[in-house]
Parts: structure tokens; sequence; C-alpha cells
């Protein structure tokens, strides 16, 4: 225990000794060296804080950054940032910090900020500090608003931190990974720590427009105040506060192609919206005399609407059997779907029906933008039940291009068949069966997985 007081010292010794902040701010790039023997290359973010006085090296002349960084080194940091003059006589007692220690004072004023909090009576000043409690403290410390839009694939709404998390993210504080992750329990650096402050102190500092890697699906999804569905033949766009409902598309500005009859936009037809960005899978290819499907697409807009902003998603996959894409999916910046490995021929409408008991192997596919190929990623059996086309009246064959044995949410895929219910993870590629339960309905919720079985009755997994 002595030792670690000693270290705590020696810490928070450091912080004290260091530059007085200059005048005016000034941003890099800079024209002098970098004061520290062991950063390489442009260092900006650190300079940055460093000529405002908010930190500083090492006694042997080093900044070392790849180390984690302390939540007593937190809390020296955010101080100096934020101005706070430390508390004359601070009550607070933490079973892990004496009062006589030298930073006593430092920590018992961050934590009666409610900035960076004791647990249980225990300030833990030398534990590491993760991304996930990194966002949680920078928001309170620049009293930023919790955030409830996803931004990250492993960042749930079951995350005690996912409210700060997307807060830092869309306050252009912090970044994700390629992969769309955040890894919120991984530790973050000196060096990083660094970054996330300069960020939230200077506009100017800030990481470009915020992106989300989460989509939203269902028949109605939301976004910035807005709601998107498909009424009849027409994609609309309702102001949630005004009720000002917009006209985005009609089934009228497509193209018709002779012997064809396509239906793009249906009442029903389920929306993938992410970051403005709306895709719509649809039936390619219609019998308009028996309303049958037997060829699907995709097409995708902007949120503002204009038919010269519609693409349509080439299936170009190593199978005879793109016709039979179905439960697409968006994922950051890729694309997953499935297509039947045997393909089915839809000839009757009975074919739809709940009640058709049997399983069928699917293909999943992934497509990533640095590539023109999609990948197969797994094969898998699913129950062939068929999603409703809720609320249209115009076809004999109400469905959507949706199984309802296969759900997606923004990092694992849940399927069922006749062994059970399964789950396969997007990020690590591993398949779990998580119940025995003979299904024929499905749905998620941010923390469960809602099943109905073959007799109606209703099952609650945890994710």
């Amino acid at each position: 225990m002595k030792k670690i007081l000693i270290s705590l010292l020696t810490i928070l010794l450091m912080f004290s000794l260091l530059p007085t902040a200059q005048a005016e701010t000034e941003y890099p790039p800079y024209n002098e060296p970098v004061p520290f023997k062991d950063l390489r290359g442009a260092s900006w973010d650190i300079m940055f804080l460093y000529k405002k006085g908010i930190i500083g090296g090492y006694p042997d002349g080093t900044f070392r950054p790849n180390e984690p960084i302390t939540r007593a080194q937190v809390s020296a940091m955010l101080l100096r940032a934020l101005d706070i003059p430390l508390q004359e006589n601070p009550t607070v007692a933490f079973k892990d910090v004496s009062k006589n220690s030298t930073h006593y004072r430092a920590l018992a004023t961050i934590n009666d900020k409610g900035i960076l909090r004791g647990e249980n009576g225990y300030m833990r000043p030398a534990e590491q500090t993760t991304r996930a409690q990194m966002a949680a403290v920078l928001r309170r410390a620049f009293d930023l608003p919790l955030e409830l839009k996803p931004m990250f694939v492993d960042v749930s709404p079951a995350n005690w931190a996912f409210a700060d998390i997307n807060s830092v993210a869309l306050n252009r504080i912090a970044g994700g990974y390629q992969d769309g992750t955040f890894k919120p329990g991984n530790p973050v650096t000196r060096s990083q720590f660094s970054s996330f402050l300069a960020r939230a102190i200077d506009d100017k500092m800030k990481l470009p427009e915020p992106f989300s890697y989460v989509s939203q699906k269902g028949i109605v999804v939301e976004e910035d105040g807005f709601q998107y569905t498909i009424k009849g033949e027409k994609l609309v766009k309702i102001n949630k506060k005004t009720k000002e409902e917009t006209v985005l598309l009609t089934e009228q500005d497509f193209p018709t192609q002779d012997g064809l009859f396509e239906v793009h936009l249906e009442t029903g037809f389920p929306i993938i919206l992410q970051n403005n960005i709306i895709y719509v899978p649809y039936w390619a290819a219609v019998s308009q005399g028996t309303s049958i499907p037997y060829r699907y697409g995709v097409f995708r807009t902007s949120a503002q609407g204009g038919k010269n902003g519609v693409k349509y998603w080439n299936l170009d996959v190593d199978t005879d059997h793109a016709a039979s894409m179905r439960n697409f999916s968006v994922h950051g910046h890729a694309y997953y779907y499935t297509v039947e490995k045997k393909q089915r021929v839809f000839d009757y409408n009975p074919i739809f029906d709940d009640a058709v008991n049997v399983d069928q192997t699917l293909i999943l596919y992934h497509q990533s933008p640095d590539t023109w190929k999609p990948k197969k990623v797994m094969e898998f059996d699913a129950r062939v039940i068929f999603e409703p086309l809720e609320g249209s009246t115009r076809f004999s064959t109400n469905v959507t291009q949706n199984n309802k044995s296969v759900k997606f949410d923004a990092s694992t895929m849940y399927y069922f068949n006749k062994k059970g219910v399964f789950s396969y993870s997007l990020l690590d590629g591993k398949t779990k069966k998580r119940s025995s339960i003979q299904a024929k309905d499905m749905k998620l919720t941010d923390t469960t997985v809602e099943i109905i079985d073959v007799n109606g009755k209703k099952h609650s997994l945890k994710k």
C-alpha cells in the first residue's frame, strides 16, 4: 500500500510541475520540436495540451504515450483542463486514499464534481481507464447530453456507458475502429486520452462528422427527428414535431421494363436507415397474374429523396440463386444477406403459410466496400416461415423479403430451426446454441430474444 501511495504521489507531482498556459491558443501544425524524446512524428494533440499547460512528461524527458492512463492521471489532467480549483477542506473519505496524502484534495475535488467517482468508498487511483470509462468521464466533465442514437456495433443499449459513448462520438471527441467497433473494455493510453481531451476542449481539434455503424430496420424507422415509412406506393418522411409529410419517392419514379411487373414500394415493406441513407429490399419481379415474388433486389436512396439518387444493389454472388436473396442487413460499411442453397419455386400461396414446418439451408453472404464480390460466410438451416406484408391489400401473397426465422441486430445474427435457437456473431464468427425451443416466430429487443414456440407460448432469452 505504501508503494502505491508513493507512486501516486510521484504521478501527481509530475502533473503539478507543468509549463504556464499561453495567453492565446495555438493550433497545429507547430514549428518547434516535440518536447518529449519518446514521441516520433506529429503528436499534435499532445503538443496542443502541453502548450496549454495541461500535461507534462516524466523527469527522464519521456511522455510514455503507449502506457495505459490511470484514474489519478485522468483526474489531474481534467482539473487543469477545466481550471477547477482544489477544494480547501474536503470531507469525503476514501478507503484507498489517505486524507494526509498530497493527492487527496485532487481526487476529492474530481469526485465531488461528479466527474470521476469513487465506488463503495474506493477511488482506485492506480486503476487503468477503459474506453467506456473515458467516455463517461469526458461526457460529465464537459456537460455533454446523453445520446441514445447507437453508433457502434459492439455497444448495445445494455452497455452501462451506451449513452456516454454515443455522446462523445456524436460530439466528435472519440471515434471507433474500421470494423465499426468501439471496444469499450480496452484500456486508454496516455496518447489516446490526450487526443480525446484536446477534442473535448476545442472544436478546432475535433474529428470530422461522425458516422454511425449501426442501422435501423423496420416498417417505420426514425432518425434525427424524422420518421420514414412506406405508404402504398410512396416512400415518405414525416417530421415528428410538425407532422409534416414529405414524399421522397413514388413507384412512378422507377423505370419500367417490358415483361416485368416490379414492386419497389408497398405498405409493409421494411426499410433500413443508416446515416441518412435509406435501403429498401423489394420484389424485383412479380407475376402480375398471381402476385408471387420470384426474384428480389435492393435499392438505396438519400433521406432527402429524389429519383436521381436511386441506386440498385448488384447481387453479384457466386451462385445461380441470387434471385432468392433475403434478410438484407446493413452493418457499418458492409452488407449481409442470405440466399437459398437450393432455390425453392414459389408457385402457390400455401408455400408461404406459417404451417410449413420445414427447414431450408441458407447461405449467409457478406460484402464490404473494399471487395468486388461478396464473401460466403456460412451455411445454416432456418425455418421456411416468412414475415407478413402488414398493411398491404393489393396483393394476395402478403409476405416481405425476410424470414421470421432470421433476425439481425448490430453485431449478431439470430436464427431458429428444428434443432432450436442459435446466434452467430458477426464480430468473431462464433455460433452458439441458445435454446432447444421449437420456434415459429422471433423478435429482438435491446437485451433479449423474444421467442414464440409452435404451441404459442412466449419465451425470453437474454442476448
